[in-house]
C-alpha cells in the first residue's frame, strides 16, 4: 500500500533523510518510532505528500506520486489519504459531523450522502452522541474521535497519524490506541503512526525504527 524507496531530504545544508527506504502492505499497522529529530515527521509529511522529496519514489496504492502535478496531488491526497495530528485541526466554527462531512464535500460529495456518511462514522468512533456539539465542547479525547471519523470520510487507501495520543491523558490515550485496532477489523484499514508512545508501537504490526534521518 505504502513503498517508499531511495527518499533524500535536505533542509538548505543539512540532509535530514538519508536514501530511505521502506514498505507498509495493505491492512498493516505500522508503528515508525525513534528519538526526536529523527526524520519521522518528515518522512510522513513526504509520504503524505504535503513535503516533496529531493530525490527518491513514493509509491500509495501503486500511484507514483511524483508524477502528479499540483492539482492532481490534491485531489490524490483528498481521495487517498487520512491524516490525524497530536492536535485534531478541527474547525471550531462547524460541528462534529460537518468537520467530518468537510472532506467529502470538497472532493464533490452530495451534502445529503456526506451527512449520512459522516454520521455513520461517528457512530463507529462514538461520537454520535455528540454530533451537534462545536469542538470547544468536546473533550481532547472526543475531539480526536471526531479528528479520526473526519480522516477516515474519503474510504481512503492510508491513514497517517502523528503522534495521535501525544496530547491526551493516558486513559483516553488508551481509548485511542484501542480505536485504530478496532476500525482496521471494521475496515481493513491500513495504518502508519509517528509514535513515541512505547505500548502503541508494541502493539502494532511492525515497528519501523529511525535514527538520524535511516531507518534501522
Amino acid at each position: 500500500m505504502i513503498k517508499v524507496e531511495h527518499i533524500v531530504k535536505r533542509f538548505g545544508n543539512l540532509e535530514v533523510l538519508h536514501d530511505v527506504s521502506m514498505s507498509v502492505g495493505s491492512g498493516e499497522i505500522v508503528s515508525l518510532v525513534g528519538a526526536s529529530g529523527a526524520g519521522k515527521t518528515t518522512l510522513l509529511q513526504i509520504i503524505g505528500t504535503l513535503l516533496a522529496a529531493d530525490s527518491g519514489c513514493v509509491e500509495i496504492d501503486g500511484v507514483r506520486i511524483a508524477g502528479l502535478n499540483d492539482g492532481q496531488l490534491s485531489k490524490f491526497r483528498n481521495e487517498h489519504i487520512g491524516f490525524v495530528f497530536q492536535f485534531h485541526h478541527l474547525l471550531g466554527e462547524f460541528s462534529a459531523l460537518e468537520n467530518v462531512m468537510l472532506p467529502m464535500l470538497i472532493g464533490g460529495v452530495g451534502r445529503r450522502d456526506a451527512e449520512a456518511r459522516a454520521s455513520e462514522l461517528l457512530s463507529m468512533v462514538a461520537m454520535t452522541h455528540r454530533a451537534t456539539h462545536k469542538p470547544s465542547a468536546l473533550s481532547g479525547g472526543e475531539q480526536q474521535r471526531v479528528a479520526i471519523a473526519r480522516a477516515l470520510a474519503n474510504a481512503p487507501s492510508i491513514v497517517l497519524a502523528d503522534e495521535p495520543t501525544g496530547n491526551l491523558d493516558s486513559a483516553t490515550g488508551e481509548e485511542i490506541k484501542r480505536l485504530f485496532f478496532d476500525l482496521r477489523e471494521r475496515t481493513g484499514q491500513t495504518f502508519l503512526i509517528v509514535t513515541h508512545d512505547d505500548k502503541l508501537a508494541s502493539m502494532s504490526d511492525r515497528k519501523i525504527v529511525m535514527s538520524d534521518g535511516r531507518i534501522l
